[in-house]
Formats: structure tokens, C-alpha cells, sequence
């Protein structure tokens, strides 16, 4: 029995350790798929990374597109601003030199002084209004050229700005997304030469022609920042009209006298009521400002009649006049219509351009506005804007290609691996590309109330919405450029598969 036993643990002690085997196996198997993966998700990291990072790159070039348009908005409001500032200088000047026309000697008092009973009631008012308009005169004489010129000076360089920081951008794109690449990923760079290639030639020449510099001066036609200008909400009522009774100012420049000498009745009278005419208006050709003023004497003379008489007169431009007129030699009608509708220079007594006007401002607009305040940068100066007519809401797309060696898409050294066991990271030419597309957008919604509206998907849209509820389309006039990711074109990643599978066809094969 005892013998029989001793056997039994013999057996038992014998089988111990079998397992091991099978255990060291799938240990192994285990080991090998560890390796494997952890090689696989290296790469599939990086992959994600390289992705990421070229979103990050067009992203920015994108942020640069929507910073180039905003700026454009800005300096070109900024310029509407001066120009209505250069219109209200032309228009000051004009009406002073008119008003002390006015108050000067002139063929009325001759009138007066042997026609009425009293020209003391006429000449002494007259004589007042000169010396209280003196000091004015003199203060507007000198700071008015000043302020024309440093108006069209800021302007200009506005102007000069607004080119400038546009050409900088395509300049900056690359060096830009390069940088921002670089910062996500130490190890990547945007393709080198790609964005000057001629894969990327079409984007590239769609996104320079989307906006182009317009010079309004010196051409006859419509134009946007013309018509902003010129718009009637834009333009203060001095500006656009002057015209205005001077006689409701008591004492001057009104006459209310017997005429008993004249005409030998004791109820005989001498009446004098003086109109004033006058407004500012942008030449037709856009070169400029001009204006006139003038002033109408109403005679009225019982026994005589009804007789008028130029008052004054006085006239102010900017811009290069070598001639008043829009279209010299001549007076045509054509240099009395001014752009935007406006003509007659404020006079509304005649609904045709140069028709019928005050011998007063006909006789100013022959004589000429005088120096101009401001001829090297008056009228209209180039500007930028969207090329054409913009109904999407979408600028050209930039597409930014990035790289990455694919020797250091693996990080730990020694798993690399090698025959059966390599993970291959299916890298054309020794490198890995992503590419990524960004655009600006223009976007201001209106403040409909409607549940599914643009506004309600906007951060505090209602602080920048249009009031009247209109579309408004894409200009360079309304800063309310942002930028977006955009899908990249099957064109764009067909030329890519393209190049790479040329650079890998072109590595020698081992």
C-alpha cells in the first residue's frame, strides 16, 4: 500500500511545469502584437498630427486672407470719412469767399445809392456784416488749405497702406503656415515650393484676382466708393445744398426804402431780398471736389419793376483743376452734372444740368474755383476691393501642403523593426504630406427673428446685424471677414497623389 502510493506522487510531481510552455508561446504572441501596435499607433499618431497640422497652417494662412479684407474695410470707411471731411473744406471755403463777395462793393450798391431814398439802411448793415466776417474770413483762409491737404495727405496714405499690407500678405502666407507647422510639430515643414507651384497656380491666381486695386480718378463711370461717397445719407445737408434767403437775418442784406426820388410818389417803395445758391459736389470724372456759391439781389422797384442782380459769388475745388470743368475747353452741361446724381451745384431751380442757373454761379463757375486746396491728393484715390461682383460669401480657397520625413514618424529607437516584423509607414520618397484647405468668409446676417436664421447660430450676432433686414454681399467696405476650414479640392488631392507617386517612382529600388 505504501508502495502503491509513493507512486502516485511521482506522478503527480512529474506533470508539474508542462504549462509553461504554452504560456511562454502566448507570451510571446503577445509580445510580438504589442510590437506591432505600438509601432502601428505611432504611426497612425502621427498621421493624426501631420493632419492636424496642416489644418492649423491653412488655417492661419485663412485668418491672414480675412485680416487683409478687414483691413481694407477699415481704411477704406476711414477714406469715406476724409473725403466727406475734403467735401465740407471745399464747401467752407467756397461759402466764405462768397459771403465776403457779398458784403463787398458791387454793381447793387451802385444801384441802391442812386435809386433808393435811403442807401444808408442798405450800405451801413453792409459795412458791418464785412468787418464782422473779416476776422472769420482770414481764420478760414488760413486753416482751410492746411486741413484740405493734410486730409488728402492721410488719405493717401491710407491709400498707400491698404496696397501695401495686401501685397505683404501673399508674401507672409508661406513663412507664416511654415512657422504655425512648426509649432505643432517640430518635425514638420509646409512643403517647400509648394505654394508658388504650378499645382497650386490656379488657387494662387484665384485668390490675387479675387480683390484688385480701382483708381476712380480720372474715369467717367459708376464706382462703389463713388457711390458710398456721394450717398445721400452720407453727405451732410451743407454740403449737398446751401441755397437759403439771406434777408431773414435782420438787417442785413435786405432793403425796405421809399423810392419817392425816383419815382415821385409818396407811396413808392424799394425793396431788396437777397437768395443765396450754393452746394458741393463730386466732379463726374471723380477728380475732385468743387463747389459754388452764389447770392441773388431782388431789386423791386414800384414804378420800375422787378430787377435782379449777382450779389456775390465765390467758388472752391481740390483735386488738379487744371479747368473747373469737367470736360474743358467748354461749359457743357456735362461739367454742371456732378457724380451721383447731383448737379447745378445745389441749385434746384432747374432740373438740367447747366440750364437756367443764377447768372451769379454761371459767372463763378466761368471765372474758376482759384487754387485748389489740395492738387496732388484730391478727388478719389485707389482703393481695394472685391474684383467684380461678389454674391458668395466665400473668397478663393488656399490650400497648404505639409511634410514630414518618415524617419521621425517613430520615436523609439530600436522598435523599428525589420523584415516580417517592419511596420511600414507606405511613405512616398521618404516622406509623409497632408494637405489642408481654409478661405475667409463674409457673413452679416440680418435680425430676422425666424428659428433656423443665420443669426441664431452666431455669437452676439445681434450686436453687428443689419437693422433693415437686407442681404448684404461681399465687399471690402464691411469688416466682417472670419476664417474656416474648407474641404480640399478632388483636383488638389489628385495633383498630390500625382506628385508623390512621381517622387517615390523616381527613388532608386534597392
Amino acid at each position: 500500500m505504501k508502495s502503491s502510493a509513493r507512486k502516485g506522487r511521482a506522478r503527480v510531481a512529474g506533470a508539474s511545469g508542462q504549462a509553461l510552455v504554452p504560456a511562454l508561446i502566448f507570451l510571446l504572441a503577445g509580445c510580438i502584437g504589442l510590437y506591432v501596435a505600438f509601432n502601428s499607433f505611432q504611426l497612425t499618431s502621427a498621421r493624426i498630427k501631420l493632419q492636424n497640422t496642416a489644418d492649423a497652417a491653412a488655417y492661419s494662412a485663412a485668418v491672414l486672407q480675412a485680416r487683409d479684407y478687414n483691413f481694407s474695410a477699415y481704411t477704406n470707411r476711414a477714406m469715406i470719412a476724409n473725403q466727406v471731411s475734403a467735401a465740407q473744406v471745399v464747401a467752407l471755403k467756397s461759402w466764405i469767399d462768397e459771403l465776403d463777395s457779398t458784403y463787398s462793393q458791387s454793381d447793387i450798391d451802385e444801384i441802391v445809392g442812386q435809386l433808393a431814398d435811403h442807401p444808408a439802411q442798405w450800405s451801413s448793415p453792409k459795412q458791418i456784416g464785412k468787418s464782422a466776417i473779416a476776422p472769420v474770413r482770414a481764420t478760414l483762409d488760413a486753416l482751410l488749405p492746411t486741413v484740405g491737404r493734410n486730409i488728402g495727405t492721410l488719405n493717401r496714405s491710407l491709400s498707400t497702406a491698404q496696397a501695401n499690407y495686401h501685397a505683404a500678405i501673399f508674401s507672409a502666407v508661406p513663412d507664416t503656415a511654415d512657422a504655425i507647422a512648426q509649432q505643432n510639430q517640430p518635425d514638420t515643414h509646409v512643403t517647400s515650393g509648394y505654394f508658388v507651384s504650378p499645382r497650386n497656380a490656379a488657387q494662387l491666381a484665384a485668390w490675387k484676382s479675387y480683390t484688385a486695386t480701382i483708381t476712380p480718378a480720372g474715369k467717367i463711370g459708376p464706382d462703389g466708393f463713388a457711390d458710398v461717397v456721394t450717398d445721400a445719407s452720407t453727405l451732410d445737408g451743407f454740403v449737398k445744398n446751401r441755397s437759403s434767403v439771406r434777408s431773414v437775418a435782420p438787417n442785413f442784406q435786405q432793403l425796405n426804402d421809399t423810392a419817392i426820388g425816383i419815382c415821385g410818389k409818396a407811396n413808392s417803395t424799394f425793396t431788396i431780398n437777397v437768395t443765396h445758391d450754393g452746394g458741393t459736389q463730386l466732379r463726374s470724372d471723380k477728380a475732385g471736389w468743387q463747389s459754388i456759391d452764389a447770392s441773388t439781389a431782388h431789386l423791386r422797384i414800384s414804378c420800375i419793376g422787378a430787377i435782379e442782380s449777382e450779389a456775390g459769388f465765390g467758388g472752391s475745388a481740390n483735386g488738379n483743376i487744371k479747368s473747373f470743368m469737367t470736360n474743358p475747353p467748354f461749359a457743357a452741361w456735362q461739367d454742371w452734372q456732378g457724380y451721383g446724381g447731383y448737379f447745378n451745384f445745389g441749385y434746384t431751380g432747374s432740373t438740367t444740368p447747366g440750364w437756367q442757373v443764377p447768372d451769379a454761379m454761371a459767372e463763378q463757375f466761368r471765372t474758376g474755383p482759384g487754387t485748389s486746396l489740395d492738387p496732388t491728393n484730391g478727388g478719389l484715390l485707389p482703393y481695394q476691393d472685391v474684383n467684380g461682383v461678389a454674391l458668395a460669401g466665400r473668397a478663393p480657397r488656399i490650400t497648404i501642403e505639409v511634410s514630414r520625413n518618415s524617419s521621425t514618424l517613430v520615436k523609439t529607437v530600436g522598435l523599428h523593426g525589420g523584415g516580417r516584423m517592419q511596420v511600414d509607414d507606405n511613405a512616398a520618397s521618404g516622406a509623409l504630406h497632408a494637405l489642408s484647405s481654409a478661405n475667409a468668409y463674409f457673413v452679416r446676417p440680418d435680425e430676422t427673428t425666424s428659428v433656423g436664421s443665420l443669426i441664431g447660430g452666431l455669437t452676439n450676432a445681434d450686436q453687428w446685424a443689419r437693422a433693415d433686414k437686407k442681404t448684404e454681399y461681399p465687399s471690402l467696405f464691411s469688416p466682417y471677414w472670419q476664417a474656416a476650414l474648407a474641404p480640399v479640392s478632388d483636383s488638389e488631392r489628385a495633383a498630390a497623389q500625382a506628385s508623390q507617386i512621381s517622387a517615390a517612382a523616381k527613388v532608386p529600388k534597392p
